[in-house]
C-alpha cells in the first residue's frame, strides 16, 4: 500500500500526531516486521532530557517474530541513530540530553546466549552506543565469567560512564577485592551547565556468585564516601540510576538520605528489574522512571526549570517540571520524534551497527528453523491452565515426554519448574535457534530428592504457590526473595486484568476526547502497553488497545509416572536447581526432614530446560515446508 505523506494534527487528538508515511519504516534486520503506523503522543522537551534502556537481556536485534502483534522491531543500530538525532535536536535548542542504561544486558536472547563463550558478540555491539551513565544488573553477577567480562570489557568500554555504588569484585588477576566501577561521579552538562552528582546502584541482591559482593543499599548510603558526595553544595541535580525497582525500599532509603541533607535539590531516579513501565513520584522534586524490558521501550524523561551554574534560582523559585514518555522501540516512533524519515534518519554509524548485528546473527545461525509452532503460546495473556498457555503446554506436553533419568530405573517423579524460568511467549510459525534462548535462556540444571511420599511432594508445590510462609519466612539465611519464582513483571500485578474485546475500542482513548470510531481519520490501534503510573495514563508514546494480564502460579508441576495411571506412593522430587532454596524451605514447612546439601543429587546430568524444550520442538513441531 502506498501512503500519502501527511502530518495531521486533529483537534480531537490534542497533542497526538498521526504520521502517515509514504512507505513502510524499514529496519535493517532482514526478518524484522515493518513498523506499524499508529497515533503518537509527542515528547515534551526540557532543559535536561534523558533516553533510558533497561533489562535489554541481549535483545539488541529488536523483536523479529511479532508481526501484527506489536511493534518493537528497531535494533541497537537504529537506537544509535536515534540517540544521535535526539542529541542533535536537544543541542540545537540549547538543551542537554543524557543516555542511561540500568543493567541486565545479558541472558535472554540468542545474540547473547547462542555463542560460546556466551556474550562473544554482544560486547562489541553494545559499546557502539554513547551511554552517559550506566550500571550493572543482577544478571551480570550470577556467574563468575559474566561478572569478570563485565569488569574486564564492559566497564573499560564505558570508562567514565559505568558506576557501581554498591558492588565489589575479586580482581581476576590480583585476587584483590575492588569496586566493579567507580562509586559515583560529578559532571556538568554541556549546554545548560547543570551540575550533576550521579550514583549507580543494584538492589539488595544475594544470589550473586562468590567473586562479587553486593553491599546493601541501606549500608552503602551510610558510608563516608556517599555522605561526602551528597553534602556537595554545588549540585543542581542528583541522578540516581540503578537496577532497582523505582518503588522499592532501596530507592526510598536513598531518597530519604539525600533529602535529610538537601530538602530542595531535584532528584531523578532511573530503575529497572521488574520488566515494567513505571513512573514513581517521591515528592514534587523527585521522580523515578522504569523503562520496560527486552528493547520494547526507550524511556524518555525531561526536566525543565532547573537552577543551574549559569542560572541560579532561589529554592522557593525553583519549581522544576518533570515529564516522561515510554517510546515504543520502532522506526515509526523514532521518525516521528526526530521529525525525520527513512532517508534522513539513519546515521552511517547506526547503519554499521545494524550490519554488525546482522553479521553476528548469521554467524550464530539464529534464523535456523528447528520446527514450526502450530499456535501462539502465551505467558500471561491467557488464563492458566488453558490450551494456549505456555505453562500448560510445558507441564502437559514437554515435561512428561522429556524428563527421564536413566539412572533412576523408571522411578516416578514429580517435576517442579518455576514459571519465571520461561521468559517470553512462543508465536505461531518458525521456532528458530533464536527462539530457543528467547523462551528459556538459563543454564540451570535439575536436581532431585529420591523417595519422597507423593502427598508430601504435592504439599511442597502447594506451599510454593499458595502459602504466605514461603515469602515471609526469614530470608537472610535462605537467599530467597519473593519475586524470583514467577516472571518479574507479575510483581506489579496483584490481580488479573481482563480485557473484553468489545471494550477495547471504547476505552483506548479514555485520556483524550473520544474520536468517533466511524471517522475516516480514526487510527487503527493494535494491542500494546497501556500504562497507568503516578503521572496518569498518557505516558505511552503509542496509543494501544489494552492487553489482558492473567497471573500465573509461582511453580508448575508434572507427574512423570511411567507405565501406570495410578498415583504413586513415592516419587523423586525433581526441581530446577536455581530454586533449591525455595524448595528446601517449602519441604521444611511440609514437615519433611531433609538436608538438601546431603540428600539431593543431579537429575539428567548436562540437561537444561532449554535443551528439553528444543528437543521436544524438533520431535513434535514439523514444518510443512521443511
Amino acid at each position: 500500500m502506498v501512503w500519502d505523506i501527511a502530518l495531521t494534527r486533529m483537534k480531537y487528538f490534542g497533542y497526538w500526531a498521526l504520521l502517515i508515511l509514504s512507505s513502510p519504516c524499514l529496519a535493517i534486520q532482514p526478518s524484522t516486521p515493518d513498523a506499524i503506523p499508529a497515533p503518537i503522543r509527542d515528547l515534551q522537551w526540557g532543559q535536561l532530557n534523558f533516553l533510558h534502556t533497561t533489562d535489554t537481556h541481549g535483545w539488541l536485534a529488536g523483536h523479529l517474530q511479532e508481526s501484527k502483534r506489536a511493534s518493537y522491531g528497531a535494533d541497537w543500530g537504529d537506537y544509535v541513530s536515534f540517540t544521535t538525532r535526539m542529541r542533535e535536536k536537544a543541542l540545537a535548542e540549547g538543551n542537554d540530553l543524557l543516555v542511561i542504561d540500568t543493567g541486565d544486558r545479558v541472558e535472554g536472547n540468542g545474540l547473547y546466549d547462542a555463542s560460546e563463550p556466551k556474550g562473544a558478540y554482544i560486547s562489541d555491539i553494545l559499546r557502539q552506543q554513547q551511554i552517559d551513565v550506566m550500571s550493572a544488573g543482577n544478571h551480570e553477577l550470577y556467574k563468575q565469567n559474566t561478572s569478570e567480562t563485565e569488569f574486564l570489557a564492559t566497564v573499560p568500554n564505558f570508562c567514565g560512564s559505568y558506576l557501581a555504588s554498591n558492588i565489589d569484585i575479586v580482581h581476576p588477576t590480583t585476587g584483590e577485592l575492588v569496586p566493579l566501577a567507580p562509586r559515583f561521579k560529578k559532571f556538568t552538562t554541556e549546554k545548560q551547565g547543570i551540575r550533576i552528582v550521579a550514583f549507580g546502584f543494584l538492589f539488595d541482591f544475594t544470589k550473586n556468585y562468590n567473586n562479587t559482593i553486593v553491599h546493601t543499599v541501606e549500608d552503602t548510603i551510610k558510608t563516608n564516601w556517599f555522605q561526602e558526595a551528597i553534602r556537595d553544595e554545588e549540585v543542581d541535580l542528583f541522578l540516581v540510576i540503578g537496577h532497582v525497582p523505582v518503588r522499592s525500599k532501596e530507592y526510598n532509603a536513598v531518597f530519604e538520605e539525600i533529602r535529610n541533607i538537601h530538602w530542595d535539590v531535584p532528584i531523578q531516579f532511573f530503575g529497572g528489574h521488574y520488566h515494567i513501565r513505571d513512573y514513581a513520584r517521591y515528592d514534587s522534586k523527585a521522580y523515578g522512571l522504569a523503562s520496560g524490558r527486552f528493547m520494547e521501550t526507550i524511556g524518555f524523561m525531561s526536566i525543565d526549570g532547573l537552577a543551574t551554574s549559569k542560572n541560579r534560582l532561589k529554592p522557593a523559585q525553583a519549581t522544576p517540571s518533570f515529564n516522561r514518555r515510554y517510546i515504543d522501540n520502532n522506526l515509526y516512533s523514532f521518525h516521528h520524534h526526530t521529525g525525520l524519515d527513512r532517508d534522513s534518519f539513519p546515521t552511517e554509524h547506526g547503519r554499521n551497527v545494524s550490519h554488525l548485528i546482522q553479521q553476528s546473527r548469521d554467524a550464530l545461525q539464529l534464523d535456523r528453523v528447528h520446527g514450526c509452532a502450530p499456535r501462539d503460546l502465551w505467558m500471561t495473556r491467557v488464563k492458566y491452565p488453558s490450551q494456549d498457555s505456555i505453562y500448560t503446554w510445558l507441564e502437559k506436553e514437554v515435561l512428561p515426554n522429556q524428563m527421564k533419568d536413566d539412572s533412576r530405573d523408571e522411578k516416578p517423579a514429580l517435576v517442579i519448574v518455576n514459571t519465571g524460568a520461561i521468559r517470553f511467549d512462543i508465536f505461531k510459525g518458525p521456532f528458530t535457534q533464536d527462539t530457543t534462548f528467547i523462551v528459556s535462556p538459563f543454564t540451570s540444571g535439575f536436581r532431585y530428592i529420591k523417595d519422597i511420599p507423593y502427598e508430601k511432594a504435592q504439599t511442597v508445590v502447594e506451599i510454593l504457590n499458595k502459602q504466605p510462609q514461603i515469602l515471609t519466612a526469614p530470608m537472610d539465611h535462605t537467599n530467597c526473595t519473593p519475586w524470583t519464582l514467577a516472571p518479574p513483571e507479575q510483581s506489579m500485578h496483584m490481580h488479573d486484568k481482563i480485557v473484553e474485546s468489545d471494550d477495547v475500542a471504547a476505552h483506548y482513548l479514555t485520556d483524550q476526547s473520544r474520536l468517533p470510531m466511524s471517522s475516516p481519520f480514526a487510527p487503527e490501534v493494535f494491542p500494546g502497553y497501556t500504562t497507568a503510573d503516578d503521572g496518569g495514563i498518557d505516558g505511552d508514546d503509542t496509543v494501544h488497545s489494552p492487553i489482558s494480564f492473567y497471573r500465573v502460579p509461582n511453580c508448575i508441576q508434572a507427574l512423570i509416572s511411567p507405565g501406570t495411571y495410578a498415583d504413586p506412593e513415592t516419587v523423586d522430587l525433581v526441581y530446577i536447581d536455581f530454586i533449591e532454596p525455595y524448595v528446601a524451605l517449602a519441604a521444611k514447612l511440609a514437615s519433611l526432614d531433609l538436608d538438601f546439601s546431603r540428600d539431593s543429587d543431579v537429575y539428567m546430568p548436562f540437561e537444561t530446560l532449554t535443551d528439553l524444550i528444543l528437543d521436544w520442538v524438533k520431535n513434535n513441531w514439523k514444518c510443512e515446508d521443511a
